[in-house]
């Protein structure tokens, strides 16, 4: 009875796991890090940007999802030309994925340099395995080994984007392996099909230093696609910030942070669950760190 729950179990990481996981993306994407859903944005200003973020989801349930990232991304001084990298681990239950690309980035000027149109691409590695410490069975099983022998998975992203001083228009592939059919077995990996962005940014001059609005259309792989409409406010002049994202899978993102002279900025969110998810667990908690180093 204890193998049949166990293989149960497995089952259900592996077929459900993904979906939910993906339905609220880490909320860095909307606002502090964009870089993290397009390659196209990468080094936008001049100078090193560093994330980092760590997110745990379903928060009650036992080997419910956490996900955490680093990213770095590089503006040269020509500003045409962004440099970035990506270091992703999620995992849920005993199953891991580890993912690690590096990026570049043009950004071409457009009408004297009030505008620009962005390209970008990122190529790099997929790791799924099994972590043999947190299964509960028989770990002589093919099943585990099996998964475990998987070969690495190669992949990349591309992404573009227009922007001027306050709007910014993008779009973005992840998964481009899927994109162009060379992924037929492994369905479980990179749920995310496409990314489409449009956000306006408001400047004052009162106590709302500014005011971004965003729409965001998501595609997720055996789910329908997901609309996100969110705002961002700065205040005190940029000292700090508060967000909130209505997602259309019927979960809502909240967000607070501080900004440090320009230099360091924290950002805390909270994420209800979706519909199907709000009898089971408390919603998810992410916290995300920004270090900028400006040239």
């Amino acid at each position: 009875m204890g193998k049949i729950k166990y293989y149960i179990s497995l089952l259900m990481f592996l077929l459900i796991t993904p979906a939910f996981a993906q339905l609220n993306p880490m909320g860095s994407i909307y606002y502090q890090n964009q870089f993290l859903a397009n390659p196209a944005m990468a080094g936008l200003e001049t100078g090193l940007n560093l994330n980092a973020a760590f997110k745990t989801q379903w928060a009650g349930v036992d080997g419910a999802p956490k996900t955490q990232y680093l990213t770095g991304d590089y503006g040269l001084t020509n500003n045409k030309v962004g440099l970035g990298f990506l270091f992703y681990n999620e995992a849920a239950g005993a199953i891991n994925r580890t993912r690690a690309t590096v990026t570049y980035a043009y950004h071409l000027p457009l009408n004297s340099g009030n505008s620009f149109l962005d390209f970008g691409l990122s190529a790099g590695l997929m790791n799924e395995w099994i972590d043999f410490g947190k299964v509960k069975g028989d770990l002589d099983d093919d099943v585990l080994n099996s998964f475990n022998d998987r070969r690495l998975y190669l992949d990349g992203d591309f992404g573009v984007a227009y922007r001027t001083d306050k709007l910014t228009l993008q779009a973005a592939l992840p998964n481009l392996k899927r994109f162009f059919k060379r992924d037929v077995l492994r369905n479980v990996v990179d749920r995310s099909t496409y990314f489409v962005a449009a956000g306006y940014k408001f400047s004052t001059d009162k106590v709302i230093s500014s005011i971004e609005p965003k729409l965001v259309y998501r595609g997720v792989q055996n789910y329908d696609g997901i609309f996100d409409a969110g705002v961002n406010l700065q205040v005190l002049d940029n000292k700090l910030l508060f967000n909130g994202i209505y997602h259309s899978s019927n979960s809502f993102t909240a967000g607070f942070g501080a900004n440090y002279k320009g230099q360091v900025s924290l950002l805390f969110q909270y994420t209800t669950n979706t519909s199907k998810m709000q009898n089971y667990s408390n919603g998810e908690f992410e916290v995300g760190l920004k270090y900028s180093i400006r040239n």
